[in-house]
């Protein structure tokens, strides 16, 4: 779906990999130019990648839906609307992923803000993320990444023995 962001022309779209995501689904955003959009820069998480040869849009970087809907100005952009029929990135190595924990509730009805958390996972490993800590996550999002973060590393040696 070609949008605007930023006064410049952006193709946004939902890749069958990334569509039934833990976390929910990651639009990918074609672009062209990093300093053309400043404030698209700032929701890009994950891995950004450069197309070699592109005619109109030069960079993809990977956001949340939600983030896409505030940049573009239409919240009535559904995941359906984005989805396209085949993968286009490589798939991915391994994702980074973040989460806020739900805020807990004291004496008297005071609340203590939840801890942020934040790490690597496998793609394998990450739907069990969410569920295999004590701590009750409230938003938990994920990002592809294209290069294997060196803190991951060890946990591949490790189930390679």
């Amino acid at each position: 779906m070609i949008l605007s962001i930023d006064g410049q022309l952006v193709n946004a779209y939902i890749e069958p990999q990334f569509f039934d995501l833990t976390g929910g689904p990651i639009v990918s955003v074609e672009f062209y130019g990093w300093e053309n959009v400043p404030n698209l820069r700032k929701h890009i998480k994950g891995d950004l990648r450069a197309a070699r040869v592109a005619r109109y849009f030069n960079f993809v970087g990977y956001m949340q839906l939600l983030d896409l809907c505030y940049l573009a100005g239409n919240y009535k952009i559904s995941k359906e609307d984005l989805l396209i029929d085949q993968n286009i990135s490589p798939a991915p190595v391994a994702f980074s992923w973040s989460a806020w924990e739900a805020d807990i509730e004291l004496e008297d009805g005071e609340y203590e803000s939840g801890e942020y958390y934040f790490g690597y996972s496998l793609p394998e490993d990450l739907e069990y993320i969410p569920t295999d800590s004590d701590v009750h996550y409230e938003c938990f999002y994920a990002y592809p990444l294209f290069t294997m973060p060196t803190e991951l590393e060890q946990t591949i040696e490790e189930k390679q023995r």
